[in-house]
């Protein structure tokens, strides 16, 4: 029942969520860099020819250990706390070990749960579309690093989540268990080049988390803005992955043969792409709860890309005090495009603007809908992204710039019909390259979107007030993130934000996190959304919230 009013969602608020995603997530994540690593349970130390250059890599690149002793991984102070949550992407330039004696393995995991209770509960009960206000999500990683010798290295790593949520009342009351494949991959190292092959994250731009350039692995828009994750949100794509070094310049050259979308849901969830303040066209109450989640991964298409038509990534980087470096990635985009039948879109644009809607005309969208008739078409276009980069170390912090042109993305206009656009993007970032207690970091995101007509309105991107003249239409947001320990370090008190000034939206996250007992965490966090409903930060208002949460890391 929900294929016609998904349009609206796949493209508009799909694209931008997924940005969002990316950077209200990286704003903790930048922070901890050390030179350019990050933290969390799988990430590694960088050597000192490639530390600064904003790597994400993998944990346990890098070894030193005794002759015959156990080989242990080498890492960073900044490495060793939580700052980074977890960015990893794609190993370093060059992988460098000492010769074991014979294989070695080491196993890891980890357990998290979290339970989330909204702050205000707006949507009255039996409504269609009505908010959820409770939430619980338990997830667990088990995973194997085998290195077999200094040429041969396997990584084996299993997911599971179960998320629970409910409307007020305890209506709808819905779960759904979902197992996968986390990091899975082999990698060959020899002395020119080195080759993983498996499911894997690849790391593009400068910037530790942000880079628009890191467009290769697809994400899971079903995580939380603020409190959410970066290792959960950005998703292993199985990928053959070749890098090296030649003179100054770092080289990788990466291929995903198979398409790989991102992870969403259309309605019925906090992050999901419709939110219950579009006001719904129909009744989702008549799908029901033990069904719903498990219908909309494929909700919007109507047809994927074939095999091996895949996603291609080239990148060089230069090395010494100041990197400078280039990518082009040739991907196919990995939210659909929706096209919508001229009536539809009219239902739909007219709910939007607050206009009543003609019953005659929504009855005709039902009855053609009920009979079968096809109403949209979701599709995958393909789409080119050149992007610079740099970084370097400025005193006690890094700095990494990126900016990348895409010569067609796909935007919805008032109307909900899509529209192609060339669009300029760029991230500047400041963040912690000091072993400090204070962790911080900030960045400005930018997006300019030129040839925009009088009379079109990108959605989310632009107020309404924009409409009138040509022009080029802009986004600008703001992150930040900051953190210190109290109390003999038992506590870490830390703070995310984000700020959008055009339309004046944001978000905070303020977090509190005991960890006086080793490998165990326990925080109680917040989400606070604000600004109109059709702002980029304000349209989640609803999804305001208390968390409790802990993480327990038994290897």
């Amino acid at each position: 029942m929900m294929r016609s009013p998904s349009g609206r969602s796949s493209g508009d608020d799909g694209a931008l969520k997924a940005t969002l995603l990316s950077v209200l997530l990286a704003a903790s994540a930048a922070s901890a860099q050390d030179g350019g690593a990050d933290g969390g349970p799988l990430t590694p130390a960088l050597s000192p020819q490639s530390q600064g250059e904003g790597e994400r890599v993998m944990q346990v690149e890098s070894f030193e250990g005794a002759e015959g002793g156990p080989l242990t991984p080498t890492l960073s102070p900044a490495l060793r706390g939580e700052g980074a949550q977890g960015v990893d992407a794609g190993p370093p330039p060059a992988e460098s070990f000492i010769a074991p004696s014979g294989p070695s393995v080491r196993v890891y995991g980890s357990v998290r749960g979290e339970v989330s209770v909204d702050s205000r509960f707006d949507s009255p009960r039996n409504v269609p579309m009505a908010e959820n206000v409770a939430e619980g999500c338990f997830k667990a990683t088990l995973g194997a690093d085998v290195k077999w010798n200094e040429h041969i290295r396997l990584v084996l790593e299993g997911r599971a989540q179960v998320r629970l949520v409910t409307q007020r009342d305890f209506d709808r009351a819905k779960g759904f268990f979902e197992p996968m494949l986390g990091d899975a991959y082999l990698d060959v190292y020899t002395s020119k080049v080195d080759v993983r092959v498996g499911n894997q994250r690849i790391a593009l731009g400068a910037n530790a988390a942000m880079a628009p350039a890191d467009a290769l692995n697809p994400r899971d828009l079903r995580e939380s803005f603020m409190a959410g994750d970066l290792e959960d949100a950005l998703l292993p794509v199985f990928a053959v992955r070749a890098q090296g070094e030649l003179g100054q310049v770092k080289w990788l050259a990466a291929y995903a043969p198979f398409f790989t979308p991102h992870k969403y849901t259309v309605f019925g969830q906090d992050e999901a792409l419709l939110q219950p303040g579009l006001g719904p066209v129909f009744d989702t109450r008549r799908i029901d709860p033990s069904i719903e989640d498990h219908i909309q991964d494929s909700v919007l298409e109507t047809k994927r890309p074939v095999p091996f038509a895949g996603d291609v990534a080239l990148r060089v980087v230069s090395t010494g005090k100041f990197r400078l470096g280039g990518s082009w990635v040739w991907m196919n985009e990995k939210l659909p495009r929706v096209t919508m039948d001229p009536e539809l879109s009219a239902v739909l644009s007219a709910q939007a603007a607050g206009r009543q809607v003609d019953p005659a005309m929504a009855l005709s969208v039902l009855n053609r809908f009920q009979a079968g008739e096809t109403l949209y078409a979701g599709e995958y276009r393909r789409s080119h992204l050149f992007s610079l980069e740099g970084s370097t170390i400025l005193g006690p912090g890094q700095l990494d710039v990126d900016v990348t042109y895409s010569p067609r993305t796909t935007y919805f206009d008032d109307q909900f019909r899509p529209i192609d656009k060339s669009t300029v993007t760029w991230v500047i970032g400041y963040s912690q390259a000091s072993d400090s207690p204070l962790v911080y970091a900030i960045s400005y995101m930018g997006m300019a979107v030129p040839d925009v007509a009088a009379q079109q309105q990108l959605i989310l991107i632009e107020p309404a007030t924009a409409v009138g003249g040509a022009r080029t239409a802009f986004l600008h947001l703001f992150l930040g993130s900051i953190s210190y320990p109290v109390w003999k370090d038992r506590f870490e008190l830390s703070l995310r934000a984000a700020f959008e000034p055009i339309q004046r939206s944001f978000a905070l996250g303020p977090k509190v996190t005991f960890q006086g007992v080793e490998g165990l965490k326990i925080w109680v966090a917040g989400e606070i959304y604000g600004g109109p409903s059709w702002s980029p930060l304000g349209y989640f208002h609803r999804n305001s919230k208390v968390l409790v949460g802990l993480r327990w890391d038994p290897f």
